[in-house]
């Protein structure tokens, strides 16, 4: 009996820990489902739940964003709704900020106690043979305050995530306007290059009369003949381009591949973009830039990191309370420590954090000089695009045009020249392929403009704080 009473203490521990464990969490295995993961992506689309919850929460925020209607046609302003829904980058980079939220919402938590139990025997003397026992049950309170730095850091890095999130998702919407960019391009060649071989037949015509009436020699007409095959094989090239450009715009947009996939093309949606002065766009990157964004909460994530590792050196209270039998008598104890930074004093930790901070520092500024660098770059690349396409549009683009329809006065007034027909439908062509390419460059510019800058709904609301 006296030997149960002596165990008393370290039975009663082993049953504290049995309970306490009893609360904790047991595994559960989530096992790979990829066959009901390849069969949602095919029966992805865009009238789908998903996307109908994400258009009735964005009208809930922003009342005056436009009515998502994909069965009109897919236009720019949409596809971009859709990508931030379905784009696969876009999901795992929100799965990441997951990671570091569970670590803000765990940080701060104090150090679970530790339960000791002391079993001791004496071996020889008098009293040998009896057990004695001492449980304890260790505390490590924290007065310096580092659990609190401690919350404060993994929030900041939290906070870092969330802005890579959003820098990506202004990298993904810029893509898809550069993809849109090419696809309106190609699109726009296409039609050109269609429109010209239906006047090539027109001429081709005229040739097999003259060829049949003798008024042209065989191999002669088989050159205008050649020229056309070329131009069918052109736009063959030009259809094939812009079959792989819409498969680009459904992979960023994360849809499945479909051949009547309805995306708006043209070049008008670009118009709106980069509209404001150069000085205000300047002023406007520091603000609302994404990567400025992140480079800012990066140098806070560092900030707190020096300050968790500067209180790091204070010590803290470690309070072991206990309870036990020794000698025949009840006991109660009660041990106090602290550890004292005279030897180490976590000057590595410290001197680490510091030389981070300053990195990060580093990188901010570096940011800022990239982003207005490039900014000034793509400001300079979309002026020069819309001096070209103004000089086409004024001289080149109405003078083969004017050429083009003299020569078919003077075909109709009996005087036909083919080979001058031809080679005007040739220029003209080529004209509109320099029109549609200066077009393409400059709406490429804005969108870099805009996508280093970042988004003006943020300028706007940056503008509107007291």
């Amino acid at each position: 009996m006296q030997q149960i009473r002596k165990l008393a203490a370290p039975i009663g521990a082993v049953g504290i820990t049995l309970i306490l464990s009893i609360g904790c969490r047991s595994y559960q295995p989530r096992p790979l489902a990829l066959d009901a993961t390849q069969r949602d992506f095919l029966a992805r689309a865009v009238d789908g739940p998903a996307l109908a919850d994400f258009s009735a929460r964005l009208r809930d925020v922003a009342p005056g964003a436009m009515a998502f209607e994909p069965a009109d046609g897919i236009s720019l302003r949409e596809a971009e709704a859709i990508a931030l829904v379905f784009n696969r980058e876009l999901r795992l980079a929100r799965l990441a900020a997951g990671v570091t939220r569970a670590n803000a919402e765990n940080a701060g938590l104090w150090q679970d106690p530790r339960l000791g139990v002391d079993l001791s025997r004496i071996v020889s003397g008098a009293t040998s043979g009896g057990v004695e026992a001492l449980a304890s049950i260790a505390f490590t309170l924290p007065l310096s305050g580092r659990l609190e730095l401690e919350k404060q850091h993994a929030q900041a890095e939290h906070h870092a995530e969330l802005a890579r999130v959003a820098r990506e998702e202004w990298r993904v919407i810029a893509e898809l306007r550069r993809a849109w960019a090419e696809q309106s391009s190609l699109a726009a060649e296409a039609d050109a290059a269609r429109d010209v071989l239906e006047r090539v037949a027109q001429v081709l015509a005229v040739v097999d009369r003259m060829e049949q009436s003798g008024e042209i020699a065989r191999i002669e007409a088989r050159l205008f003949r050649i020229e056309e095959a070329k131009l069918r094989a052109q736009l063959a090239e030009i259809d094939a381009s812009l079959a792989r450009a819409t498969r680009e715009i459904e992979q960023l947009v994360g849809l499945p591949p479909r051949a009547d996939r309805g995306f708006e093309r043209g070049f008008a949606v670009f118009t709106e973009l980069a509209a404001e002065a150069q000085d205000a766009l300047l002023a406007r990157v520091a603000r609302t830039s994404p990567a400025i964004a992140v480079a800012r909460t990066e140098h806070e994530v560092a900030e707190r990191r020096l300050a968790q590792e500067i209180r790091a050196q204070w010590p803290e209270l470690e309070v072991a309370p206990g309870f036990g039998e020794q000698d025949g008598d009840t006991q109660a104890v009660l041990g106090l420590g602290v550890t004292l930074p005279v030897f180490n004093g976590n000057r590595l930790g410290i001197a680490e954090a510091d030389a981070a901070r300053e990195l990060a520092r580093g990188r901010a500024d570096a940011e800022v000089e990239r982003a207005l660098g490039a900014l000034l770059a793509a400001e300079s690349r979309r002026a020069a695009a819309q001096a070209r396409t103004e000089s086409l549009e004024k001289t080149l683009v109405p003078l083969v045009e004017l050429q083009y329809a003299e020569a078919r006065e003077v075909a109709r007034l009996g005087e036909v020249n083919t080979l001058v027909l031809f080679e005007t439908l040739k220029q003209q062509l080529d004209a509109k392929h320099q029109l549609i390419v200066a077009r393409r460059d400059a709406a490429l510019a804005a969108i870099d403009i805009e996508e280093i800058a970042g988004p003006a709904e943020i300028a706007a609301k940056e503008e509107v704080k007291p």
